[in-house]
């Protein structure tokens, strides 16, 4: 495939129930530094929003910001994130897709970085740039004491320096690139990502190891930085074992189950949940973060197999 200059520039959001955290998002891209040689446009896909959502959409078409560049508000009837992301994606004319989501705070030149890195890279196809976290409220400290295994949770994701990308070392879906001529060639499967309050994800990492497996070529982008907001309702112990119900599940859909007996992955979520909260009024974090962790996975596993 022959890479292109850049001149033409989709950013893609899929939003669902989010309007606080879209009109956030949406403001933090009226300080994006955009060079006069490039053409942007933001495509928004509300799919099935019920709240105030389409106002949201419809007072940014008629901001300051919509006077300099194109909105292009987009609507997608089935449930589903990957749906959602794969109407962007026959939407999209350009020549790079940017990718985040619609509970971000973007930086000045976050577009600016990675044009820089696709025409500094020909022959690179996907890029990934740093998502910091961004607490509402004080991070707790039992999400704090077990960082790096609930990092994932919150879509935190940084690397030190422009590396390769690789099947150990990925970006996540609130900031990635993609040439969108490649991108409109691999879509996004519509049996992993989120749906409605199913927390879902793997649907940009089982992108990104397809494109790898057809040998194309990642590159990290440090510059092309954003912030991830955490909003209360998200730093909790049930959004966290949500999550990992969805991690569950998602193990299922890539074949990656610990083991196929339904009922022995009962018992043991029935089991790890026990011990989660005898132990989390007398032993440390650690410990029964780790419990809670092992039955969202177990129960997100068995539930993905009895459908």
């Amino acid at each position: 495939m022959a890479m292109r200059e850049i001149h033409k520039v989709d950013i893609a959001i899929c939003t669902w129930n989010r309007s606080q955290l879209l009109a956030d998002t949406l403001k933090s891209f009226s300080a994006l530094n955009i060079d006069d040689a490039i053409s942007l446009r933001i495509l928004i896909v509300d799919n099935n929003s019920s709240d105030l959502t389409p106002d949201v959409i419809r007072s940014f078409c008629k901001s300051d910001f919509a006077t300099r560049h194109t909105v292009v508000p987009l609507r997608e009837t089935r449930q589903g994130h990957t749906y959602s992301r794969n109407c962007a994606i026959n939407a999209a004319d350009s020549d790079l897709i940017i990718w985040t989501d619609d509970d971000v705070n973007v930086e000045s030149d976050w577009v600016q970085k990675y044009v820089q890195a696709a025409n500094a890279f020909p022959d690179i196809t996907f890029f990934g740039g740093v998502i910091k976290p961004r607490f509402k409220t004080k991070m707790p400290r039992w999400i704090s004491e077990n960082w790096e295994s609930l990092k994932g949770c919150f879509a935190v994701r940084e690397f030190a320096g422009e590396l390769a990308l690789n099947q150990s070392r990925l970006p996540y879906g609130a900031n990635f690139a993609i040439r969108t001529e490649l991108q409109k060639q691999f879509q996004f499967d519509h049996r992993l990502g989120r749906r409605g309050e199913e927390v879902l994800g793997e649907d940009e990492l089982d992108l990104f190891r397809r494109l790898l497996a057809a040998a194309y070529r990642g590159q990290w982008v440090p510059g092309a930085a954003l912030w991830h907001v955490i909003p209360e309702d998200r730093a909790t112990e049930k959004y966290v074992f949500d999550y990992f119900v969805g991690q569950g599940r998602a193990l299922v859909a890539k074949g990656e189950q610990w083991h196929s007996d339904i009922d022995l992955l009962n018992k043991e979520s029935r089991s790890e949940y026990r011990k989660y909260k005898l132990r989390r009024w007398y032993r440390g974090t650690r410990v029964w973060v780790s419990h809670m962790l092992r039955s969202g996975l177990a129960q997100g596993q068995a539930e993905a197999m009895t459908q």
